[in-house]
């Protein structure tokens, strides 16, 4: 917030990340904290660049990574950017076009980032906005960062100044000639083929713009992450320039499918991971558990993501008072929320699955050709059409999100393709092989009603060369509005010469040997990686609202297959009978499966006892730790429950109590079960650490159980959201920035003094379950 930052807070900060597991930071320099103004650095400025230099030192020191937006806030943009340069909107008549800037200010720009938002179809605009930042960076002595880094499109731009000339060279005829079309913005054929050429041009200007960044950071020895969504061009084309193609979900609107347009560049280019930028409001503001959290990871991964970013982390020094400084659009993943205490069990279990997805290799056996004609050629008032995470029309309401249904659902693990980079495959041994070295077994062609003949005849051409294909259904016009029934006779000559027929995918995949996973038919969902030893990996998932217990098969063949736990680290080999092998997964839990390699593990511990439930008595002692507004006094129950509702100050309580118990126990190992904890529990058995608990069922088993006097310690977290509450309640100040300040999930003002106060605590009932 307003690059005010100082080295002392900065290491502070930076060693509680370490600390906590994670990997690294991304600078966002944003608007800034009211009160905090005399501490502001300017973008770019001598000073500026000395905090940069010593944070990346810093992090470096600590063994962070550092990623770096160009620019302040998003999109693109600044005070170098001229009106010719801005992203822009045009206004037809007869005579011509007319183009004036959209009036698109950077949004939550910080102190000296702030100026039009650019051209983003423009590589000369593109050029002349990164040679600010180069004049720059000439004078700074410090290390770069790891990436360079673009957020999602939100610029409202619709033309570029050089679009007609452009348009011209690449569709063939003069679009000046239907500017009066264009100005009376109807429905007829022509303005439609018309629009439908002016956005595929849009979108070949917005990868060669993109290039210019990228390239840009290659100069200097930087990779890049891109977050191509939103855009109105083909997210696969720019997904691909990077080397981290980068996407989102976004509150409850999320979509795997919309994710998989990032992993699926990353596989079909040959990256070695697509990242996400995870949690961004995923709910209101200090309600969101560790257990969302793992659950949004999960998705992340099975939409092949293996790298992910927290959305987000403020920066704050010491001395603001609680909360800190936090973000309007963020999960508060920092140092001063309260699920900082037990965060550190999830990035272990996010640093060993991404470990294993970063180093296998992508193994999905369909490309699933992602078109857009159909969609380029729809009525729509706006001349550039946004593909983006949160209307996804463009793709649930055509033939490739229809595709991608029925693939998932039939166990088919696929990645998307775009034209330009289906140009670009190769065949060799009957398997399509793409730019980036990953072979699939074959080509599935959606029910697209436009497709052009060059595309269907490179098509074509790969299958006479040995590749799968299989079509969807047969297009039947052409896209564009040049030579329109010349190449619709072309097209149709195509499919009848080459005798193309089209039918259900799933059933043409199966026709053609290309099997599918069954373990869908368990109700988990998977994503199916190839490791170097030749043996698969997977990631299963259980997103259903029931316990998955029993045999799931596998495709891939099981030689001493293991169960990893990546939550815990434990491994085992796995049960096995036939290609199936033994899990135990109740709703939002997950296991990684290697198919080769687990003969010296020790086998699995068997899932569920079959013994009696014993319930824990005795006398309870709950003590306060560590939180505020206070610690309150600590007190005794015979029975464990909450500790919310006994007075105010508990209410407004929001932090750690730790519940203990001395018990004894008829044998040596039993499965606790802790029943309702809100919202996360460390276990510790005779002063020794046991697991961090963060999901339903709240359970482990416990070994080393003494007869008697075994002393049980369960240190319990809740949310911020009762402090918060309390805050608001008694009026305190405690979010003033600048901008947009600090808003609730609908964007409204941010208020927390009508919530009802969240149940806190150890609510049970904890009981052993024991084996007969």
């Amino acid at each position: 917030m307003g690059s005010a930052v100082d080295e002392p807070n900065l290491t502070r900060e930076l060693t509680r990340y370490a600390e906590a597991g994670m990997g690294g930071v991304h600078i966002i320099p944003i608007y800034g904290a009211k009160g905090f103004e005399s501490r502001y650095v300017p973008y770019l400025s001598p000073r500026w660049r000395e905090l940069l230099a010593f944070t990346v030192d810093e992090a470096d020191r600590l063994g962070l990574g550092i990623d770096m937006s160009l620019g302040t806030g998003w999109c693109f943009g600044g005070p170098t950017v001229s009106e010719r340069d801005a992203n822009s909107v045009p206004t037809f008549s007869k005579s011509g076009v007319t183009l004036k800037p959209s009036g698109q200010q950077v949004k939550r720009a910080a102190p000296g980032g702030e100026g039009h938002m650019l051209d983003p179809f423009s590589p000369g605009a593109n050029k002349r906005f990164v040679a600010w930042i180069d004049a720059a960076l000439r004078r700074y002595k410090g290390t770069l960062p790891r990436c360079a880094y673009q957020d999602s499109y939100e610029y409202n731009a619709h033309w570029t100044p050089d679009l007609p000339r452009e348009f011209l060279r690449r569709r063939g005829y003069n679009v000046a000639s239907h500017y009066e079309l264009l100005a009376a913005n109807n429905i007829d054929e022509l303005t439609l083929r018309v629009k439908a050429d002016i956005r595929e041009t849009l979108s070949e200007l917005q990868v060669e713009a993109q290039r210019v960044w990228i390239d840009w950071a290659h100069g200097k020895g930087m990779s890049t992450r891109y977050e191509a969504h939103g855009s109105p061009g083909n997210l696969l084309d720019l997904y691909g320039l990077a080397e981290i193609p980068e996407t989102e979900m976004f509150r409850g609107d999320r979509s795997i499918f919309v994710s998989k347009f990032a992993s699926s560049a990353a596989h079909v280019c040959g990256r070695k991971t697509a990242s996400a930028e995870t949690g961004t409001w995923l709910t209101e503001h200090f309600t969101e558990t560790l257990g969302d959290l793992k659950k949004l990871c999960d998705e992340m991964f099975l939409s092949g993501i293996g790298h992910i970013f927290w959305h987000g982390t403020c920066y704050s020094p010491d001395e603001a008072p609680w909360p800190g400084w936090v973000f309007y659009a963020s999960t508060q993943a920092n140092p001063r929320n309260p699920l900082w205490r037990d965060i550190p069990a999830l990035h272990a279990y996010i640093s060993r699955t991404q470990s294993l997805l970063q180093t296998a290799k992508p193994d999905a056996d369909v490309l699933l050709y992602a078109p857009l004609y159909d969609f380029w050629a729809e009525p729509n008032r706006e001349l550039a059409r946004k593909l983006t995470v949160h209307h996804r029309g463009w793709l649930e309401d055509h033939a490739m999100g229809r595709a991608a249904t029925a693939l998932w659902a039939a166990g088919h693990a696929f990645d998307f393709v775009s034209e330009a980079q289906l140009g670009r495959a190769k065949v060799a041994g009957g398997q399509l092989v793409t730019e980036g070295g990953t072979r699939y077994k074959a080509l599935v062609i959606p029910a697209e009603t436009r497709l052009p003949p060059e595309l269907v005849e490179r098509v074509l051409s790969l299958r006479k060369r040995g590749a799968t294909v299989v079509f969807a259904g047969l297009p039947t016009d052409v896209p564009g509005a040049l030579k329109v029934e010349e190449r619709q006779k072309m097209l149709r000559e195509l499919l009848e010469r080459n005798r193309v027929r089209a039918g259900d995918p799933v059933a043409g995949l199966r026709a053609a040997g290309v099997r599918p996973e069954r373990l869908r038919e368990s109700g988990l969902e998977f994503v199916r990686r190839r490791e170097a030893s030749g043996g698969a990996l997977y990631l299963l998932v259980n997103r259903t609202k029931k316990t998955v217990s029993g045999w799931v098969p596998l495709r891939e063949r099981l030689e001493n297959p293991a169960l990893l736990d990546a939550w815990t680290g434990a491994a085992h080999r796995a049960e096995t009978r036939g290609n199936s092998v033994g899990v135990h997964l109740p709703p939002g839990h997950s296991v990684l499966v290697k198919t080769h390699g687990a003969a010296k593990l020790p086998p699995a511990p068997r899932q569920e006892p079959t013994g009696p439930a014993l319930t824990l008595t005795g006398t309870w002692r709950v003590r306060f730790v560590a939180g505020g507004p206070t610690l309150p006094p600590a007190y005794e129950t015979e029975i464990p429950g909450p500790w919310t509702g006994r007075s105010p100050e508990y209410d407004a309580f929001s932090g750690t109590a730790i519940y203990s118990l001395t018990f004894d126990a008829p044998q040596k190992s039993a499965l606790l079960d802790l029943g309702d904890v809100r919202e996360s529990v460390r276990v510790r058995l005779n002063s020794a650490e046991r697991g961090v608990l963060v999901l339903p069922p709240f359970a482990l088993t416990l070994d080393k159980l003494k007869p008697t006097g075994n002393l049980l310690e369960l240190e319990v977290t809740n949310l911020g959201a009762n402090r918060i509450r309390d805050l608001d309640r008694r009026g305190v100040k405690w979010h003033e920035f600048r901008d947009i300040g600090f808003v609730n999930i609908d964007y409204k003002p941010f208020d927390a003094s009508g919530w009802p106060v969240r149940a806190s605590g150890l609510l049970g009932p904890v009981r052993l379950r024991l084996d007969t």
